[in-house]
């Protein structure tokens, strides 16, 4: 199959499917108004210092504010991070299915990262919408910008966690837990030690740098924003490289049973014909299944008037295990039938 129509179709099911994740949908609608707006009533205005290693200097900023900045990032990190872990569980059977249709695993992933993309930006959109409903970031682009980076990243990590893990219940909760104690150590509020040179490792730190430049000091950092890619990337080729393997293995098992040669077995049975003109046909050994032979006979002589018995040289019987779902009932023929 073409690469650029495996790219497109496996983008526009990737698209579909998030379409469909109406929980998902749900938590962008209601829990990002609601998150925010209980951060703007809980928290106090007051001021708090924050080290902002982009003009490596403590700053005094507001500390209801900044906390809506966290609540923010926190919300879209989560919801993000949610839709691609669900979005990768629930199709990775049917990424097999494609694999062995035709598709290249690296189209499959890279459309996951073009819905990422896609998700990120719009989630990220809708947080910078409602937020700005309360207080206006000096620069609004750039903070949008900031939150999109951080939705990048755990949405890589969500797409990480899903081919790891063949629990929803885990996965979801290690997304919920690294997201709130990713973001809430940076915030000083929360965590008066946010300077120790730790945080540094922290997978939405250079998202958070730059979102604080941009909603007070106005300074931003090119480096900064090229961290969260970085945490995005190594997500994304871990993630490829544990797909590749179980696609791979997919594959060889499919076609090890495929080219696996059938053991030969026989099968004992008696056929006889009914006096309502059914096929019975008796097993002493185990479940038969019976197949059509009709390359197998000559001109067919005209129906004997009295029920008789169907010679067993013109059935094709072939020996399945027991507790196979295929089962054998009492077959409508007659003494001409060709089964």
């Amino acid at each position: 199959m073409n690469g650029n129509e495996s790219l497109s179709d496996a983008t526009r099911y990737e698209i579909a499917q998030h379409a469909r994740n109406r929980v998902a949908l749900a938590l962008v609608v209601a829990f990002i108004p609601v998150w925010l707006t209980l951060v703007h009533v809980i928290i106090p205005a007051g001021e708090v210092s924050f080290y902002h290693n982009v003009t490596g200097r403590a700053v005094t900023l507001d500390a209801n504010r900044l906390s809506m900045v966290s609540g923010a990032m926190n919300a879209v990190t989560l919801i993000v991070g949610f839709m691609m872990f669900s979005a990768v569980r629930r199709s990775s059977d049917f990424d097999r299915r494609l694999v062995l249709a035709g598709y290249t695993r690296s189209a499959l992933l890279l459309a996951k990262l073009i819905a990422l993309a896609l998700a990120a930006a719009v989630v990220s959109l809708y947080a910078t919408v409602v937020l700005v409903l309360f207080w206006a970031p000096d620069l609004v682009v750039q903070f949008y910008l900031s939150l999109t980076l951080s939705g990048l990243t755990y949405g890589g990590i969500g797409i990480l966690l899903g081919v790891l893990f063949r629990t929803e219940l885990a996965g979801m909760f290690l997304i919920i837990m690294i997201s709130l104690v990713d973001v809430m150590v940076q915030n000083p509020i929360i965590a008066p030690s946010s300077r120790s040179g730790a945080v540094t490792l922290l997978p939405t730190y250079g998202a958070m740098q730059n979102a604080v430049g941009a909603a007070f000091t106005g300074d931003l950092s090119v480096g900064y924003f090229l961290l969260g890619l970085l945490w995005l990337a190594g997500a994304a080729v871990i993630g490829l490289v544990v797909f590749h393997r179980r696609t791979r293995d997919h594959i060889a098992r499919v076609d090890s049973a495929m080219s696996r040669p059938q053991q030969d077995r026989s099968a004992t049975v008696v056929v006889s014909l009914t006096p309502e003109g059914r096929l019975r046909i008796h097993s002493a050994t185990g479940p038969v299944v019976v197949h059509d032979c009709p390359h197998d006979l000559g001109p067919q002589p005209d129906p004997p008037q009295e029920p008789a018995v169907v010679p067993v040289s013109r059935l094709a019987l072939e020996f399945i295990e027991p507790g196979s779902p295929v089962g054998l009932a009492n077959t409508p023929a007659t003494a001409g039938d060709r089964r």
